[in-house]
């Protein structure tokens, strides 16, 4: 009868579980960063349509304050364009007329609907009258 070495066998066993167990926790750590550079990369997507249409919302409002200002809809047909599948976009325009400094915001919010992930900005403006009664916005401000 043979005798066998059982220390070595356990170690070879033990080297094989400890090296198997550092490949599974270094595969799980690359998929979560995998998964965190994705969310990234949807962040910055939402963050660059949300302020396309800012942008485009801002320059309606510039030309036609009376409408938005009363709680009009806004659309933003051509940064809906940029949107993939799937991306929502909204921008409404906030106004209070009453108080000391009559002014509002304009908000715009992209986001993946059953994801979570959004991104909004604003623009807070005030609004005085000209000498014919129009409104007029003044001391724009960027909020992000």
């Amino acid at each position: 009868m043979k005798r066998r070495n059982g220390f070595f066998s356990f170690s070879i066993v033990t080297v094989a579980g400890l090296t198997l167990s550092l490949a599974l926790t270094a595969a799980a750590l690359a998929w979560q960063h995998f998964q965190m550079a994705r969310t990234y990369e949807a962040t910055v997507r939402l963050t660059y349509l949300a302020e396309s249409a800012l942008c485009e919302g801002w320059n309606q409002l510039r030309q036609h304050p009376d409408a938005f200002l009363a709680g009009q809809t806004m659309a933003v047909p051509q940064s809906e364009k940029l949107a993939d599948g799937g991306e929502v976009l909204f921008v409404r325009c906030q106004y209070q007329p009453a108080g000391q400094t009559p002014g509002g915001y304009l908000q715009a919010r992209a986001a993946v609907p059953g994801t979570g992930i959004q991104q909004t900005c604003s623009l807070r403006f005030v609004v005085t009258a000209d000498e014919q009664g129009r409104p007029v916005l003044h001391f724009v401000q960027y909020v992000n």
